[in-house]
């Protein structure tokens, strides 16, 4: 049976750590005692040791250079901790972590000694030195990046930083600059400081109702500047959160709009305003009509016979006939109605406050008095004789008026109120007729594409085509989408017709070796189905890069993540975006802001008269600076004359589309 002292030994013997008791004596130091590890690990019997001593196997890692020192240092200490390298019978070596204490037994002392073998500890020390070493040097590269980052974010970007309730804790130099503020007007304070009155408040709760629950909120906001002046800014708040996910902090960033922001104003109004008469124009008029509701209602004042006087006189006293007949109305009409001009002898009075029976008596009131009035226009006397139509349809407003002032017209009638026995029969019918026409057309591959090329406006090259559909009627008489498309829309066929025209454009492309544009609506782009088939299209086509996709809904845009994410997808592919129709509909320069636009194409009504009226010509000057600003290709559409030319010329316009160059074709 085997004793404690037995099992004692078996347990030094086969410990993993090499244990050595050393006999000190006042001569010399020499080994009594080394476990099996020991001496299976250096590969030395205790004779062989003490024949080498132990500095002939030992090698110090520390400032003790001699096995003597150590000895000195221990026995003063009574215990310590020492490195070392230990050198095998084979050559071989390794480092060791030694722990020795004396201990007196008798007379004689001894050094007891646990010797551990380190070398996976020093490796695991080295790469941790040097992991710790590149996480220091990647840290200090960061911080020197995020530092240039800022910079360079400072330049144009105003920024604060605030705590979890709004208050101020850091602002940069550039909102010091533009608010007027100074640091210690500024930091612990609330944003509030710099709040315009005029901001409805529904905004600041939506902005806080949105940060709060952690997400991004964008949007413009007009802020007021410490002198009383006022600033517009396009603002993000971003919440930042903690390891717990909770709200520390939010940072806004900022860039100052209001150069653009009153430009685009001054585009606006000069796009609303009839450059005649001074009045609303038909741009307005489409504009809020889309937002009638059932009160609204409106009367159309037509001047008969006024061509003749164009025709007799010439067109400048028909000019200042129809400036003249403005104010007089204009006079006439209460505050509550809007006035419009909407081309040569036509006039809109738009009502949305007034009861049905007393707009009905006022406009007829308005139209006997200006059959009574006459006007004297450069010594000339004008007798006048106007017509006038009501609707109260709010779904078809322009087109009843207009159906009402034409039978009154053919009924020699001077006042009518449109009524829903009016001959919208033939509509219907006509309708049906299209219905039936598109339908064959369609089955019959009758729906087709023209070409027109778009030119370098200086070399008058052609650099790509915009790709416009045309039907073909069983006679073989080509129509312009003009009568058809929206009879199309109406019968549910659009879709497949935009279908036929992405398939030949993109057949076309890739067969022809062109570049082409290919028009989209919103409507389109807001389709799953249209969109897919695009893809689909795109993912067979190896000439990706030359299809330019022309946004061209005159309507505002309502889902901007979705229209962003398709133009995201298109140039994926290698397609680019331009805007169509720029300077009306939705293409303003807010809404250009949020698209990845590659070019601009300005709207016809602008430059066809653009040789003669001076203020499209501004209006086209401006949109060309911001598009160069911008880095924007710009096209100029209706180039149907030299004259024309030359001002697009003159304006540095890069590219010309027009009848000047070429109508639309078949390839």
């Amino acid at each position: 049976m085997q004793t404690k002292d037995n099992l004692f030994n078996v347990f030094l013997e086969n410990t993993k750590d090499l244990l050595f008791v050393l006999e000190i004596d006042e001569d010399d130091t020499f080994i009594a005692y080394a476990n099996a590890t020991a001496k299976n690990r250096l590969g030395y019997t205790i004779e062989e040791m003490n024949d080498l001593t132990i500095n002939g196997f030992r090698r110090s890692l520390n400032e003790l250079k001699s096995f003597e020192e150590h000895i000195q240092k221990l026995q003063e200490n009574g215990d310590m901790t020492d490195y070392a390298i230990l050198i095998c019978k084979d050559k071989t070596e390794f480092p060791v972590e030694v722990n020795a204490k004396i201990v007196q037994f008798g007379d004689i002392t001894y050094n007891v000694a646990i010797v551990r073998d380190i070398t996976q500890r020093l490796e695991y020390e080295s790469k941790l030195k040097g992991y710790i070493k590149n996480i220091n040097f990647e840290l200090t590269n960061n911080l020197h990046k995020l530092q240039s980052y800022k910079s360079a974010m400072d330049v144009n970007s105003i920024v604060t930083i605030s705590d979890p309730k709004g208050i101020i804790k850091y602002a940069n130099d550039k909102f010091y600059e533009i608010s007027g503020y100074t640091k210690d007007e500024v930091i612990s304070k609330n944003h509030n400081i710099v709040r315009h009155p005029d901001t409805p408040k529904e905004t600041f709760k939506d902005m806080w109702e949105t940060i709060s629950e952690k997400k991004v909120w964008r949007g413009k906001l007009k802020n007021l500047a410490k002198d009383g002046t006022t600033y517009i800014v396009q603002i993000a708040i971003v919440p930042i959160l903690d390891n717990n996910g909770d709200i520390c902090e939010y940072i806004a960033t900022r860039y100052e709009i209001t150069d653009i922001v009153n430009k685009q104003n001054k585009i606006e109004s000069l796009l609303k305003t009839d450059t005649l008469t001074g009045l609303y124009n038909r741009f307005h008029l489409n504009e809020i009509i889309g937002s009638a509701d059932e009160n609204t209602s409106i009367a159309l004042i037509d001047i008969n016979g006024f061509h003749e006087i164009n025709d007799f006189y010439g067109e400048s006293v028909g000019d200042s006939v129809i400036v003249a007949l403005s104010r007089i109305i204009k006079n006439r009409l209460s505050s509550k109605y809007s006035l419009f001009h909407l081309s040569g002898d036509e006039f809109i009075v738009f009502n949305k406050d007034v009861q049905k029976e007393l707009f009905i008596n006022e406009m007829i009131e308005t139209n006997n008095f200006l059959n009574t009035k006459t006007l004297k226009v450069d010594e000339k006397t004008f007798y006048l004789n106007t017509t006038m139509s009501l609707s109260f349809d709010t779904n078809n407003l322009l087109s009843s008026v207009h159906m009402a002032k034409t039978f009154a017209k053919q009924n020699a009638l001077t006042f009518n109120i449109y009524t829903e026995d009016n001959p919208l029969e033939k509509e219907y019918k006509s309708n049906l007729i299209w219905s039936t026409r598109i339908k064959k057309a369609i089955q019959n591959d009758k729906i087709t594409v023209f070409f027109q090329p778009i030119v370098d406006t200086k070399t008058k090259e052609t650099i790509r085509y915009e790709a416009l559909v045309r039907m073909v009627s069983e006679e073989g008489e080509v129509i312009s989408p003009y009568f058809f498309l929206d009879k199309a829309k109406k019968s549910n066929q659009y879709t497949k017709i935009t279908k036929i025209v992405i398939e030949k454009s993109i057949k076309a492309v890739s067969k022809k070796d062109i570049s082409c544009s290919i028009n989209l609506t919103i409507e389109d782009i807001l389709s799953q189905d249209v969109k897919e088939f695009i893809f689909d299209k795109l993912d067979n086509c190896k000439k990706c890069e030359n299809i330019t996709f022309e946004l061209v809904e005159s309507e505002g845009i309502d889902n901007f993540d979705e229209v962003n994410e398709f133009i995201k997808t298109i140039k994926s592919y290698g397609c680019k975006l331009a805007i169509d129709d720029f300077g009306t509909g939705y293409s303003n320069f807010e809404y250009l802001l949020k698209l990845n636009a590659d070019v601009i194409k300005i709207d016809g009504s602008l430059i066809k008269e653009i040789d003669k009226n001076q203020d499209h010509y501004d209006i086209v000057k401006t949109i060309v600076s911001f598009a160069k600003i911008k880095n924007l290709g710009v096209v100029a559409e209706f180039v149907s004359s030299p004259e024309i030319h030359e001002k697009i010329i003159d304006l540095d316009i890069d590219y010309s589309q027009g009848y000047l160059f070429s109508e639309p074709k078949p390839l």
